[in-house]
């Protein structure tokens, strides 16, 4: 790893790993705080809604202010959407329970406007400092960082068994270190760059033109960030409900799996570099047959060895997946020596993300809620779904191969 790389893979890092603190403990923090789970699923879906109209927003503005900058704001934000957690539990005796329900929606809101700065601009950072040709090796460099944040989010939990608070209060503090540390390192964009200053009507053409280029890949992003929101916010109340488990012994176990499924994804990853080197169809192929696969042995498991399977499955899908629908996002006719437009690119990426997220979340929050569809149902119909795309994606591009040829 380059040095100068290091502080956004750190930032990238930093942020799976502290989501990742979150998700493991939903079930802890809804049986100590008396917030159900539906509820708090339901804050987190309306958290990343927000984030999908604010992602694009800093992740442009961080092609004319610099990357740092915008990164560090971010980083202020996450610092602040913990600080609410950190207060119900500070005050878990104190607070009446519309509060605490309150605080939680505050925290996700919080995330929504500020957090959303964090991984575009990271990635875009890391972007500009390589030739395209190497934009999927350094993307899916940029996964296994998170792949690494995720496995060291549940050891943070596993670490500390039973005060899961002070893991959020730890994580919250360094956070704050992480986002001072980048503050007073600031500096603007590479001077090689140049934002162009255009009216409205310009900007507007310019978002529909990179839309139009990434359309395919960016619902790839979607559907994908939608199934790894519905996994996130289902898996731990599947394995309580289908295990016969408490709150705690749930967020345990939701932990160890995070951390064995991250710590596969890196191993996939690896290979897959070796194996497939610049080649992105083979991996959206065998991602998403092993999505489908390993959700349907989710959704019959009857036991924790049919998990142990899945999520082996569910591991590879997330290792080859997102690298190659960022690389393919990142692709761009108006990228020059003059005008970078990386930030723009990857900030659609993260409003892709950002729904997703919300719809995944959402749709268990409804299915939980309503109890008309099982939620197994709704994860399987999600994994099929990324399979029909993938397809499509292939055959769209052997079309245009057959087209210019």
């Amino acid at each position: 790893m380059q040095k100068k790389l290091f502080l956004p893979y750190l930032n990238t890092l930093t942020f799976s790993c502290i989501q990742m603190v979150l998700y493991t403990t939903i079930p802890y923090i809804a049986e100590q705080t008396s917030v159900v789970t539906a509820n708090i699923i339901l804050a987190i879906s309306i958290g990343s809604l927000i984030f999908s109209f604010m992602g694009p927003f800093w992740a442009a503005k961080s092609d004319k202010w610099g990357r740092k900058q915008v990164l560090s704001l971010g980083m202020f934000g996450m610092c602040l959407s913990f600080a609410f957690l950190c207060s119900i539990f500070l005050f878990n005796e104190e607070l009446s329970l519309s509060l605490k329900v309150a605080a939680v929606f505050a925290s996700r809101i919080v995330y929504g406007l500020l957090c959303s700065a964090i991984v575009p601009v990271s990635q875009a950072w890391q972007l500009d400092l390589y030739p395209q040709d190497q934009h999927l090796k350094v993307l899916t460099r940029n996964s296994m960082c998170l792949n690494l944040g995720r496995i060291l989010g549940p050891i943070l939990v596993l670490a500390k068994q039973v005060n899961f608070e002070l893991v959020i209060y730890i994580a919250t503090v360094w956070v704050l270190i992480l986002a001072i540390i980048v503050f007073s390192t600031s500096s603007k964009a590479p001077a090689s760059f140049h934002v162009q200053e255009t009216n409205f009507k310009d900007i507007l053409d310019g978002w529909k033109v990179s839309i139009r280029e990434s359309l395919m890949p960016i619902l790839l992003a979607m559907i994908f960030t939608s199934f790894v929101g519905i996994l996130h916010s289902f898996l731990g109340h599947h394995l309580k409900t289908v295990l016969s488990i408490s709150g705690k012994e749930a967020t345990l176990m939701f932990a160890k799996i995070i951390l064995v499924l991250s710590l596969m994804a890196i191993i996939f990853q690896q290979l897959s570099i070796m194996v497939f080197k610049a080649k992105w169809q083979p991996r959206v192929v065998i991602g998403s047959l092993s999505i489908v696969i390993g959700t349907y042995m989710m959704m019959l498991a009857t036991s924790i060895e049919m998990i142990w399977t899945s999520i082996g499955f569910v591991a590879m899908a997330t290792a080859l997946i997102p690298p190659a629908y960022l690389s393919l996002t990142s692709h761009s006719k108006e990228n020059t020596e003059k005008t970078n437009v990386f930030g723009k690119k990857l900030g659609l990426a993260s409003v892709a993300h950002s729904l997703g997220y919300a719809v995944g979340a959402g749709l268990i929050a409804l299915s939980m809620k309503m109890k008309v569809v099982p939620e197994s149902y709704v994860t399987l119909f999600v994994s099929l779904f990324i399979l029909v795309l993938s397809l499509m994606m292939i055959l769209k591009q052997s079309s245009a191969k057959a087209l210019h040829a």
